[in-house]
């Protein structure tokens, strides 16, 4: 399960290209398998190119942080506290049954019903891969997953408590701001109880150890945030006055006013509000052809698609095909809409979908977005570039608002900064105190 879901996992977010990174992690997250119950797996770290803030593991030791769970953090012990829930998640064999009960339920993407599943295959996405972050671990697993990665993060002399620290951060994001609790938490949201249940396990692991300094090593942890993307990154795509733009492959389409957008590495999903329709951007599979109608006749001879009408024209300019299909799935027929267009070396298909019964009353939404696929020449939007963490050593006297004000943060919110750092705005920092500041891209 696990050799097969990685690739599909990094098709959709893709691995933080920061070698330095990537490797420190990799060398806390095995260290922290050397103590488990089952240190003999082959296991893999990878923090993947995500703002959201997350955190799962794979069945057979594929552990992944995304990198806006990182931000959050201020400490390597915080991070052995994450990781070692994940790895308690695996040692204790919770994911394998999850997905082995996934599976036999037959749950699919998660995208919608009405995505069809041969169409979705073009898009690199494997129900495998998806599932994982799709899991719902009970309490009782989620309460072991805790024990274990308190008794893994102290036997390498981590202070436990900052697990429970942790969890704190999120409980309050939640009851500050009314924000949505983080992927991380979303089955079992980090309830008092479960704050106060990691603090008295980590009290109770820290009476028994030999050890009477814990470490937290932030020297060590903060510096390697230095230059990581903050939020979303531009570069992979962005929405701005109604239309999705993608500075690197130099392209825009227009999405429909109220539609929503769900961008991923190898994706775009653009749906109607109700969830009626949705239109799908991805890049068809080299194996399909090298030519936009090669590749819509060959999608018009797989199994259960049949290819009702078609034709070739010029989509602003570029070369397309343009196909009807009538496609058979679990929930019944699927009409799609399809263009296919060359561009910039690549066959893009623009795929909009609804069942069949009620396509006709998406039509008029979907035939403008196949269209509109057109070369992005604005300099200033293919010039767009993200915010970057910037780690700054505090001196006397400096407030994270004084510091936010001074090197002229004012499009990131002070509110932020101080939720990524954990600190008062307007409390004076200790001399010496790293923290997390954020370098504004250009907008």
């Amino acid at each position: 399960m696990g050799e097969a879901s990685h690739p599909e996992v990094l098709a959709q977010f893709g691995m933080v290209q920061d070698t330095a990174l990537q490797e420190y992690f990799s060398k806390v997250g095995t260290e922290l398998a050397k103590v488990s119950h089952r240190p003999d797996l082959p296991w893999h770290f990878t923090i993947v190119d995500s703002p959201v803030i997350n955190a799962f593991a794979v069945p057979g030791g594929y552990i992944y942080l995304t990198r806006g769970i990182i931000e959050y953090m201020n400490n390597e012990a915080e991070l052995a506290g994450v990781v070692g829930h994940e790895i308690g998640h695996v040692t204790a064999r919770h994911s394998v049954t999850q997905l082995s009960q996934q599976q036999l339920l037959g749950l699919g993407l998660g995208l919608g019903s009405i995505l069809s599943p041969t169409f979705s295959r073009f898009s690199q996405l494997a129900e495998a891969g998806l599932s994982i972050l799709l899991l719902k671990f009970s309490r009782e697993d989620e309460r072991q997953a805790d024990e274990l990665g308190i008794e893994y993060m102290t036997k390498l002399g981590y202070d436990p408590d900052q697990m429970s620290k942790f969890f704190q951060l999120f409980l309050t994001m939640e009851e500050g701001s009314g924000q949505a609790v983080p992927s991380w938490l979303s089955s079992h949201p980090t309830t008092p109880d479960r704050i106060k249940a990691t603090s008295e396990s980590a009290a109770r692991v820290k009476q028994a150890s030999t050890l009477r300094d814990f470490k937290t090593n932030a020297n060590e942890f903060m510096p390697r945030l230095e230059g990581l993307v903050y939020g979303e990154n531009p570069r992979e795509g962005f929405v701005e006055n109604g239309r999705f733009i993608h500075p690197d492959l130099r392209f825009q389409i227009d999405i429909p006013k109220g539609w929503k957008t769900e961008n991923t590495q190898s994706v775009v999903i653009f749906s109607e509000p109700s969830g009626g329709a949705v239109v799908q951007l991805s890049m068809a599979p080299a194996e399909l052809g090298q030519s936009p109608e090669a590749v819509g006749q060959n999608i018009g001879r797989l199994e259960g698609t049949q290819l009702l009408a078609s034709k070739t024209e010029r989509i602003n300019g570029n070369q397309a095909f343009l196909g009807q299909y009538s496609v058979q799935s679990d929930s019944g027929t699927i009409a799609v809409l399809a263009a296919f267009i060359s561009y910039g070396g690549h066959i893009y298909q623009l795929a909009g979908l609804a069942p069949t019964a009620t396509f006709s009353k998406y039509a008029s939404s979907i035939n403008p977005v196949l269209r509109s696929f057109r070369e992005l020449t604005d300099q200033k939007l293919l010039g767009r570039q993200p915010d970057r963490i910037k780690v700054y050593r505090a001196r006397r006297g400096e407030t994270l608002r004084s510091l936010a004000n001074s090197m002229g943060q004012g499009l990131v919110k002070v509110e932020d900064l101080a939720q990524i750092n954990r600190v008062d705005a307007d409390k004076p920092l200790d001399t010496g105190t790293l923290v997390k500041l954020v370098q504004p891209g250009n907008r």
